[in-house]
Parts: structure tokens; sequence; C-alpha cells
């Protein structure tokens, strides 16, 4: 049976309420028991965020064995660099954690890592990539594609059939109506509405979103 014990990287905001939603499953058999934080911010090693101990940098993991979920979500390059380093130690691993208060579709497809937060509903045959993060209150419609080291931020609405490519940022409060296609490494600004599709490496926002730069 696997642990159910959980380091988090990354002390920041999104660590911060990953280990609050995790605390409210009160259920023995599911809940995640998070023993503390992992991040590179030195001053804080040592020191307790939220009661949950701060236990070193990067340089902590080179001996541990276990769980680790990666919080680090606001660059999906960094997220993937910093996961790459730490996939050194073949003794860590990265499971599936979902909120006991998402509602997830049972025929969903998961890759490696990816991490839901509560009040997310997630309709069928939904494929995400690995490392994709969900913040809370979205709503991901049928046989939607969201590809890895995406970062799905909070009050989104995904149409079904819409597919985002790898790396991208979708923005808080956006609508992506159905079966528009996003762009791998794109940004979707807050509170957009996306009537169409939108090409690799842009920055798009508004309503309706429109292209405002490219990304070099």
């Amino acid at each position: 049976m696997m642990s159910r014990e959980l380091l988090i990287y990354g002390a920041g905001g999104a660590g911060r309420e990953l280990a609050f939603s995790l605390s409210l499953d009160k259920n023995p058999d599911s809940a995640w028991k998070v023993k503390g934080f992992i991040d590179d911010t030195t001053h804080l090693w040592g020191k307790a965020v939220n009661n949950l101990p701060v236990l070193g940098g990067i340089d902590y993991l080179k001996n541990y064995s276990g769980n680790i979920a990666v919080t680090i979500v606001n660059d999906p390059l960094v997220r993937r660099n910093l996961i790459s380093k730490v996939k050194k130690n073949k003794n860590i691993k990265f499971p599936l954690i979902i909120s006991s208060l998402a509602i997830v579709s049972p025929s969903v497809e998961w890759g490696e890592g990816c991490i839901v937060s509560p009040l997310n509903f997630i309709q069928p045959n939904v494929k995400f990539g690995d490392f994709v993060w969900i913040n809370g209150g979205n709503r991901v419609g049928h046989d939607a594609i969201i590809a890895r080291y995406t970062t799905i931020f909070s009050g989104i609405l995904i149409g079904g059939g819409v597919s985002i490519g790898i790396g991208c940022l979708i923005g808080s409060g956006t609508t992506i109506l159905p079966e528009i296609k996003v762009g791998n490494g794109s940004i979707i600004g807050g509170g957009s509405l996306v009537l169409t599709d939108i090409p690799p490496k842009v920055v798009a926002a508004g309503n309706p979103a429109k292209i405002i730069r490219e990304i070099k």
C-alpha cells in the first residue's frame, strides 16, 4: 500500500493552499498527511509555515524516499526544470493528488504528478498530461486535453473538446469555448473569453481574447 505521507515543494501561496485543502480530508484511508515543506528560500529553513516545518531546499531531497507534490506554478519551465532535478533521486514519487472536495469523473486519464484542488468539476474522458496543476473552482468539459506542465488557475470554464498545449498558463476567470485549441507555451490572461484558436508561444487576453505579443 502506498504511503500517504507527503512533502510539498514550495511554501508560497500555492503550497500553503494545497496543505490547507488536504487537511480538510478527515478520512484516514484517503487523506494525505503533509509532513512539511521543501523550499529554496534559505531564511525559511528550520522555521514553521502554518504549523508545518520547512525542512530545507532541494539538497534535502538527495537522500529522501517518499512522495512529493510540486507547487511551483507561475512558470511552467521553472517547474519542469525543478522536477527534472528532483527526478534524479529514483526513490521520490510524484503521486496523483485529488482533493476530496473535487468532483472528478472516473474515466479521466491522468499523467504523473497532477494536482487537483477543491471545488473542481472534471467531466468524463478528459486527458491530463504529466504535472498539470489545477487550482480551485474550475470546470473542465468532456474530452478536453490538457498537456503536461500546464497551470490552470481559478474560476476557469474549459469547454468540451478543448485542447491546451504543453506548458501553458490559463489565467483566473477565463472561459475557453468548446473545441478551441491553445498552442504550446501560450499564456491566456485572466478574465479572457477565448473564441478562436490561440497559436503557440503568445500572450492573449481580453473579451474576446486577442494576441498581445509573442513570447520569445
